[in-house]
């Protein structure tokens, strides 16, 4: 049973969805087994072209449908928060399952026990073989899977937020379109103070849908916004040491997987646009950036990426 009453509302589920209304429909048929009458569930279609918004609403008329015109990539995200009426606030892609009523307590208890915590990140395994996948945090999932922490990233399909934060911090930026966004508002969450916490209380499940999913993409989106998030977010140190660790990554892996010119075509994008992008620069305070290299001190050097990474081709999300 879904809440009525705005006020009553503790937890909007935020989903994103494009062209993929079969996956949708499983996930939205488990988010109807939610007992909490203080859920709201929203989909945000992004410029659906396969029924996805008349299945909403012939067969989940609970569900708040935004129906967008156009693909906005992730950052449609940012239309469902914006209409969302809970003081938590779960986004979810609409290939992730699992989250239930004992996930949605777990998330509203850490919120309330700790008011600092502005983000809260889940723990995601592989639906078919249950490892642990998903990771961007700065430290190794072998060591740090199975515990809580402070972390400096952002996974965007499997987080929670704290409303109130969000109106301080913005929303994903526009300009990304997909990728490093959730690196991009991490930024600046540790900007106000705030802190992302990991825990893996709250354990969801990828199922890996490919649909509407276009092979190239992460080959150039990754690659021009490592060099759009340092430019609006990273002191020295910080945007250096990322930009050596990220730019080899992604240029082996386009060589490797046969996307090369995308890797090339991205970094002349990058810098045809850096002027732009220079002007939305707000850079991490002295504090920040101390807190942030604090953080990421455990994370792996390159050759433990390319032993883990390199033998599997393509980069699955």
């Amino acid at each position: 049973m879904r809440a009525t009453d705005a006020d009553k509302i503790a937890i909007t589920i935020v989903v994103l969805s494009h062209n993929r209304r079969g996956i949708l429909s499983g996930l939205l048929e488990e988010l109807s087994c939610i007992r909490r009458s203080d859920v709201e569930v929203m989909v945000v279609d992004n410029g659906s072209h396969d029924g996805t918004a008349d299945m909403i609403r012939e067969r989940f008329g609970d569900v708040r449908l935004v129906a967008l015109g156009e693909n906005l990539g992730a950052v449609g995200r940012n239309r469902g928060i914006s209409l969302a009426r809970g003081r938590y606030i779960v986004t979810i892609d609409d290939d992730i399952l699992g989250l239930d009523d004992a996930a949605l307590d777990n998330i509203q208890n850490l919120f309330e026990r700790d008011q600092q915590i502005g983000a809260i990140c889940f723990k995601v395994i592989d639906h078919s073989t249950g490892n642990v996948c998903n990771w961007c945090h700065p430290n190794r999932p072998e060591d740090s899977a199975e515990r809580s922490f402070q972390t400096t990233e952002i996974p965007e399909g499997a987080v929670a937020f704290r409303t109130e934060m969000l109106g301080k911090t913005g929303l994903y930026t526009e300009d990304f379109f997909i990728s490093h966004e959730g690196a991009d508002l991490a930024a600046r969450i540790l900007n106000m103070g705030y802190r992302i916490y990991y825990s893996p209380l709250i354990c969801v499940k990828h199922k890996y849908a490919d649909i509407a999913r276009d092979k190239w993409r992460r080959y150039y989106y990754d690659t021009r916004n490592d060099f759009w998030l340092v430019i609006r977010n990273y002191r020295f140190y910080l945007g250096i040491n990322h930009l050596l660790r990220r730019l080899p990554a992604t240029f082996i892996y386009s060589v490797r997987d046969g996307y090369l010119r995308f890797w090339v075509k991205a970094v002349g994008h990058a810098l045809v646009e850096l002027p732009r992008i220079l002007r939305q620069r707000q850079a991490l305070s002295v504090e920040a950036d101390r807190k942030m290299r604090y953080l990421n001190r455990g994370r792996p050097g390159l050759a433990y990426y390319f032993q883990k990474r390199f033998p599997s081709k393509q980069v699955r999300i």
